[in-house]
């Protein structure tokens, strides 16, 4: 097994345009990237929502291929919520879109986050499942068509809703996301491990990974202290930075044969960087996971 990496550049696109962001990862020696597509489709004046998308996506490709980059997996944006009566909504056409330009991006692998439930209740699980195997499935037919896998990713209880006497907070864990995939029965279908999600939920990356075994696919690797309240938890750090315990994580991966690439997903710290004290940040990052994974087993 070979290791191959890739970066997210939504935290960079928070300070920075997206040339720039492209850039910067490509001067720090990245030739593979997780595309955050989520931040160009949600605002209403978003290109995605715009009547050029298709033109905008187009022209998205061709600075890619000029500066020789390639979009190995692609994050989807999160419209949607279950209402609080659980009444069903279709999912809204800015999802189609998405999956198209993933698609024609050349991408083969789309993040999602399952629509989540975010009011006190005794029972949500199995309404939350039904509501999403429903929603989930009016979009593999697209997905199908465009060649794109929906990768779905653990989450964590970021509005804080969840009391210490209610049950655990929906698609945090293993269990639930599997069996969310498993529902859906679909070879269209795979899952994305978080592992500063899985940190701040209390689930253990390493344990979550071997859970997932094969049905793993795809990896937002970033770090974090836990769950903090009331602090903002999801920090995003490059790994090695929070508590995350990589080298169980790495072993994990190497144990159940992940041969896909190693993710990072950066935040926390770039806004306050120079341009080039970001380059080497990433430079550095990449290294890290490098040694990690060769450390595990994985060949260079």
């Amino acid at each position: 097994m070979k290791i191959e990496i890739s970066t997210s550049i939504a935290g960079l696109l928070r300070t920075v345009p997206l040339d720039e962001a492209l850039d910067t990862v490509a001067r720090a020696g990245f030739r593979n990237l997780d595309f955050p597509l989520s931040v160009f489709s949600r605002p209403m004046d978003s290109p995605i929502k715009s009547d050029n998308w298709r033109f905008w996506t187009e022209g998205l490709k061709d600075t890619l291929d000029d500066m020789g980059l390639r979009i190995m997996q692609a994050h989807a944006s999160w419209e949607q919520a279950i209402p609080e009566d659980f009444s069903y909504q279709a999912p809204f056409d800015v999802y189609e879109r998405t999956i198209r330009a993933c698609s024609l991006l050349g991408c083969h692998k789309l993040v999602f986050h399952a629509p989540l439930y975010f009011f006190r209740a005794a029972c949500v699980r199995q309404r939350a499942l039904e509501w999403n195997l429903r929603w989930f499935r009016e979009l593999l037919p697209i997905l199908e068509d465009n060649g794109v896998v929906a990768e779905l990713e653990n989450t964590f209880d970021y509005r804080h809703i969840r009391l210490p006497q209610d049950p655990p907070f929906i698609y945090c864990s293993a269990q639930d996301m599997l069996e969310l995939q498993q529902g859906l029965d679909s070879p269209w279908v795979k899952l994305c491990l978080d592992t500063g999600h899985a940190n701040i939920s209390g689930n253990d990356p390493a344990q979550m990974i071997r859970a997932y075994g094969q049905n793993l696919d795809v990896l937002h690797l970033n770090d974090n202290f836990g769950f903090i309240q009331p602090v903002y938890e999801d920090l995003h750090l490059f790994p090695g930075h929070g508590t995350v315990q990589w080298k169980q994580v790495f072993e994990a991966l190497y144990e159940t044969g992940f041969n896909y690439v190693f993710n990072l997903e950066p935040v926390g710290s770039l806004a306050r960087l120079s341009k080039e004290q970001r380059v080497m940040q990433f430079r550095a990052a990449e290294a890290l996971v490098r040694q990690m994974a060769l450390e595990a087993g994985y060949k260079a």
